[in-house]
């Protein structure tokens, strides 16, 4: 939070730089290409592995597996509230 005072003093330019920050800064992050991702239910398989969206089929996203990299299935689709934000387990 700015104070008014501080505000006050500002640049056009500085108040548009930190109105877009503070925009993007209050949304949430999206599954998006490029994005590591694990499986959201935490009895899947997947929970733990990490994958790479490949594909951004609309409502499906397509994820690449590094567990399936060494067999022939190696992508899989899936909606994007299936999947979360991978996180390395914590030791």
């Amino acid at each position: 939070m700015i104070k008014p005072d501080y505000w006050a003093e500002l640049t056009t330019q500085e108040t548009e730089l930190i109105t877009v920050l503070q925009k993007t800064s209050s949304q949430p992050d999206t599954i998006a290409l490029g994005s590591t991702v694990a499986h959201a239910d935490p009895y899947r398989t997947l929970y733990v592995e990490r994958g790479e969206v490949v594909q951004d089929l609309g409502e499906e996203i397509v994820v690449a597996w590094d567990c399936w990299k060494e067999q022939s299935k190696k992508t899989d689709r899936y909606f994007r509230n299936e999947l979360r934000f991978w996180q390395p387990e914590k030791e």
